[in-house]
């Protein structure tokens, strides 16, 4: 049986809102705040893959479908070597009752997740920041507007510079990543397949990119150049750009996720590359353990269970990123000749699959 004290989320994100469904379909009382003035705008992709731990996390509340209905399954994908295609891939054979990247843009995610709550009478509260924590143990909750609440714990999902996370003086651990990453959401000229994605592994006159379909004509673009408008040069048939933006990344985290009854989740957390697009899955993760444990009074045990996952999601990210900014020399002949004759045998096929699609990370 669920307690019957409140959990306050800091943060109204994906990962918050997350937190707060999986609370609420537990019979956990929340609240939730944000400093913002209301969720992401319908028209940016932002945060855009969700992977299918994510979609069996929330079956439960019935909410896979709803986003499953608005988003477009991403089924496989074709890999190329500079200009010329090499391979492609299905991603069919993974071990899954979702065997496929959900392309959904994350202003869509989010106000599905808001709209299931408003239907719980679990409404968000913008423009209110959480400001002080007080003790750790017995938390009492310092909100903007003045109110003071006592509360059985504090989850904060508060972004990359989380408010939390200073307030509990946690290390920040890592480093930046050398170079720019660049993106652009775009239309095309012509019709594009919807269901396959597109990664160029880069050569002397290309750097790496991927392209992930949003519609039949409308795709998110992404890669390692210094300018949107230089990522979007580099791929023909483009119609016209509707959101664009560059920006640098760092592998970091947080040495604690947890002091007394405060605990940190998605990027107020860790943060890492876009490159296989699990950072905002990472975050859901987080926040549908911590419900679970907190709802069977075990939240003490949410540090010990999350960090390590933590740790192999950013080592396997880093991988993927240092490979694709720099492609090693023997790169191009295992795409060119070794994956072809591999991805014959079911077994490597599929274990393929599961890579892409985060099936061999801890799953939650």
């Amino acid at each position: 049986m669920a307690r019957e004290d409140l959990v306050l989320i800091a943060g109204a994100g994906p990962v918050g809102l997350a937190a707060a469904v999986e609370l609420t379909r537990r019979g956990v009382p929340v609240r939730i705040v944000d400093a913002k003035d209301g969720p992401t705008s319908a028209d940016q992709s932002r945060a855009l893959a969700v992977l299918p731990t994510t979609l069996t996390i929330f079956e439960a509340s019935g909410l896979s479908g709803r986003m499953i209905a608005e988003g477009t399954k991403i089924t496989g994908a074709d890999i190329w070597l500079g200009d010329k295609p090499s391979f492609s891939m299905n991603f069919s054979g993974a071990k899954t009752a979702f065997p496929f990247i959900l392309s959904l843009p994350q202003g869509r995610t989010e106000r599905l997740l808001i709209d299931w709550l408003t239907e719980r009478s679990v409404e968000v509260e913008w423009n209110v920041a959480l400001e002080e924590i007080g003790e750790t143990h017995r938390p009492v909750a310092g909100l903007s507007t003045g109110e003071s609440i006592k509360v059985a714990a504090i989850l904060g999902c508060d972004g990359s510079h989380s408010r939390v996370r200073q307030e509990l003086g946690v290390p920040w651990s890592g480093e930046g990543y050398p170079g720019a990453f660049a993106l652009a959401d775009v239309t095309f000229d012509k019709k594009i397949d919807p269901h396959r994605a597109m990664i160029v592994v880069g050569s002397d006159k290309r750097a790496s990119h991927a392209l992930l379909p949003m519609s039949d004509n409308w795709a998110r673009l992404i890669g390692f150049e210094d300018t949107p408008d230089a990522l979007v040069a580099s791929v023909e048939g483009i119609a016209s750009v509707t959101w664009r933006s560059s920006f640098h990344v760092s592998f970091r985290h947080a040495e604690r996720m947890a002091r007394g009854q405060i605990f940190l989740a998605g990027d107020a957390a860790h943060i890492h590359s876009p490159v296989g697009g699990r950072g905002m899955n990472l975050g859901i993760w987080d926040a549908a353990v911590f419900a679970r444990l907190f709802a069977e009074r075990r939240e003490s045990e949410y540090e010990s269970r999350r960090l390590p996952a933590i740790g192999s999601v950013i080592a396997q990210t880093r991988q993927m990123t240092d490979r694709l900014a720099q492609p090693p020399t023997h790169l191009a002949p295992v795409l060119k000749y070794a994956m072809p004759m591999a991805k014959m045998v079911p077994s490597f096929r599929r274990k393929i699959a599961e890579r892409v699609l985060a099936l061999d990370l801890p799953q939650p």
